[in-house]
């Protein structure tokens, strides 16, 4: 159980420094174990603006996979508002009718467009490896599309935590 908890961590700080690509990211610290509780409180970190939006962009990403894995919307509305939500709503909705869950695995290539107090865009051009999967088995039972999506997705402040709420996908030749 360690081994798959250290793999968890590393496939965990590959994907979220693979969303930086303006240089300016810091190595992610996590520790795993059960080492006992630290009486001495670490202080608060505090991210930059640009950072805070890629995390939560990241979150968004985590909700809707496991959403779609899962067949379950329940998660949705703590990551997407309004458009957003109810597109991804409909998207399990389709996939749960179908009873085909969906494996989603993507490769992120974001870059942060604006970030204000309370709304921020990013873009993506990312590589989708996501599949869907067999019910009883988990089998995929479709080739990996390994196709590059370029997408924007506009997220807002709504009482103090960063949503998706649109999700522009952009068609390039």
């Amino acid at each position: 159980m360690p081994a798959l908890r250290r793999l968890l961590v590393a496939t965990l700080a590959v994907a979220l420094l693979a969303g930086c690509d303006d240089g300016t990211a810091s190595t992610p610290t996590t520790t795993v174990g059960s080492a006992a509780p630290s009486t001495t409180a670490a202080p608060p970190t505090t991210l930059s603006a640009k950072a805070e939006l890629l995390a939560a962009y990241d979150r968004s990403w985590e909700v809707y996979a496991d959403a779609l894995r899962r067949l379950d919307p329940g998660r949705l509305p703590s990551a997407f508002a309004g458009r957003a939500l109810r597109a991804a709503q409909q998207e399990v909705a389709t996939q749960k009718a179908n009873n085909q869950p969906v494996r989603i695995s993507v490769v992120h290539r974001t870059r942060v467009v604006r970030v204000t107090a309370d709304e921020g865009l990013v873009e993506d051009n990312y590589r989708n490896h996501s599949v869907v999967l067999d019910p009883q088995t988990g089998a995929p039972t479709e080739p990996d599309p390994n196709e590059v999506v370029h997408q924007r997705q506009s997220l807002k402040r709504i009482n103090g935590v960063w949503k998706v709420v649109e999700i522009i996908e952009e068609k390039r030749p």
